[in-house]
């Protein structure tokens, strides 16, 4: 009788223990908890931009600069509509001359400036997203998921399109994206942008240039738009008249 006891006994905290598995709380995965608030902390710095020919995505760099793709941009006159519908024009714009970066100044300081870091930082198979718009403002500011699935890849010797646009130093991602997307920020999930997207051989195999490419050039770049305000003068070459009026100098 003794064996029967020993069964009862199994059976009952057999039972506890399941009844205990099913009442303590279960964590859930911190993607489920975070992520919807970590997108609404950055959404307000992505931009959508249009411009004269074509349209793309961009972050904000600094209150009055957004950084994008280099090949986004052409020309100067630029339409940027910010996550709330604010709509400010461009000034100005500037662009890398070896890497597939641009930037874009605006005539009012009112965008709010992401957070940048460097991808050194990240690793394989980390989870990221893109903000951006694909197939233009329809689809503005539309996020997609995914990891990094490449670092230290270089696109520029397959390049889709043939040219060559200094993606030499691209890391992949395999986060959905479309055209469109293009300047959009390649996001790490504390919220630092790692990146911008700029080329794709598939929707989901994507190439993206580190943030290293500028982390360091920021005050550079706010010396080159603040040039603008100011006349570079030129060596004046006199004529025989001008000699004769400057003897009354």
């Amino acid at each position: 009788m003794k064996w029967k006891y020993q069964l009862v006994w199994i059976v009952m905290i057999s039972l506890w223990v399941g009844t205990v598995a099913l009442v303590l709380p279960v964590d859930k995965p911190a993607i489920t908890i975070q992520f919807p608030n970590r997108i609404q902390e950055v959404l307000p710095s992505v931009v959508h931009i249009m411009g004269d020919q074509w349209q793309g995505s961009g972050v904000a760099l600094t209150e009055a600069i957004v950084v994008t793709a280099r090949h986004v941009i052409d020309g100067t006159r630029y339409t940027i509509t910010m996550d709330d519908g604010t709509i400010v024009k461009s000034v100005q714009a500037i662009t890398h001359k070896d890497y597939d970066v641009g930037f874009i100044k605006v005539d009012k300081p009112v965008l709010k400036p992401a957070k940048f870091g460097s991808v050194k930082d990240c690793v394989l198979g980390q989870p990221i997203f893109i903000i951006g718009s694909p197939y233009g403002k329809i689809n503005f500011n539309n996020i997609t998921l995914g990891i990094i699935s490449g670092l230290d890849r270089d696109w520029d010797a397959t390049s889709p399109s043939g040219e060559q646009y200094g993606w030499k130093v691209a890391f992949t991602t395999d986060s959905s994206i479309h055209p469109g997307n293009s300047g959009g920020p390649v996001f790490s999930m504390d919220g630092v942008v790692r990146g911008l997207l700029v080329g794709m051989f598939s929707p989901v195999l994507n190439c993206s240039m580190p943030s290293d490419l500028f982390l360091n050039d920021i005050e550079i770049i706010k010396l080159m738009f603040a040039f603008e305000k100011y006349k570079v003068e030129e060596t004046k070459i006199y004529s025989g008249e001008d000699d004769y009026y400057r003897g009354y100098e």
